[in-house]
């Protein structure tokens, strides 16, 4: 039985054959954090909760108004209430030739259409609405995409998932290649997300101090498992760092 207040778990997960199985569970309102060493797993893990991603044994599980559904494709995630940001967003995730507004909308066709017919006065308000909160800049709607800054590049897919009305929001690097001021934006959207939404966040970062700053707690991978499990209060950067390097007794 998964724990009160679960919304996504991993159920005896190998990410790769032969690898340390590997079981979580992620509650309502809860930040965690994963770090490791590059290709040590953490990478994998996130996309498999993405199902972007099959493992090699296990199963991911999210938690919706119609009882636990298995996650296995990124369509499959988006129905269970469960987004996903990708690292590398020019090659997963803008479509470079296509405006704003059209990156923006075709996130969420469903929400922006009726009938089968697509409503662009309640995409731009939608948009609109998160432009305010994430403080995004661009000239117009119709500009393309690629003209703007990395930062709002990355806002207005953050925007474009948000715009499904998560449960769940993985992210993957997702203040990599932004300036300082766009990255204290992305983190004030995303505390008030939390706490006036009840969002749960799942961040995989290279920057060990976004997860310190951010994260209720943290996994730290190693060798395609699990190294540690850190919870707040024990949360250091030396903390990190010697699981990250194997210092500490492995986890199963």
């Amino acid at each position: 039985m998964p724990e009160a207040g679960t919304v996504l778990r991993a159920e005896d997960l190998q990410i790769v054959p032969g690898s340390p199985v590997i079981s979580e569970a992620v509650r309502k309102r809860e930040i965690v954090g994963l770090a490791g060493l590059d290709g040590h797993g953490q990478a994998q893990f996130i996309e498999v909760l993405a199902g972007r991603r099959a493992p090699a044994a296990g199963r991911v599980l999210a938690q919706t108004d119609r009882g636990a559904q298995e996650i296995t494709s990124l369509s499959g995630a988006a129905r269970a209430r469960v987004g996903y940001l990708p690292a590398d967003r020019k090659r997963n995730g803008i479509f470079p030739g296509l405006s704003v507004l059209d990156n923006f909308t075709l996130g969420n066709l469903g929400g922006f259409s009726w009938g089968g017919w697509l409503r662009p006065r309640k995409a731009r308000a939608a948009l609109k609405a998160y432009r305010d909160e994430l403080s995004m800049t661009y000239a117009s709607t119709g500009m393309p995409i690629n003209r703007l800054s990395g930062g709002n590049q990355q806002k207005v897919l953050l925007a474009r998932s948000m715009a499904r009305h998560p449960n769940v929001m993985l992210l993957n690097d997702p203040t990599r290649g932004v300036d300082i001021q766009t990255r204290k934006a992305l983190y004030g959207y995303l505390r008030g997300a939390v706490a006036e939404r009840g969002l749960t966040l799942v961040i995989l970062s290279t920057e060990l101090e976004e997860i310190l700053e951010l994260c209720d707690r943290v996994i730290v991978f190693r060798d395609n498992g699990v190294s540690a499990r850190i919870d707040r209060q024990d949360m250091t950067l030396d903390s990190v760092m010697a699981a990250m390097f194997g210092q500490v007794k492995a986890q199963s």
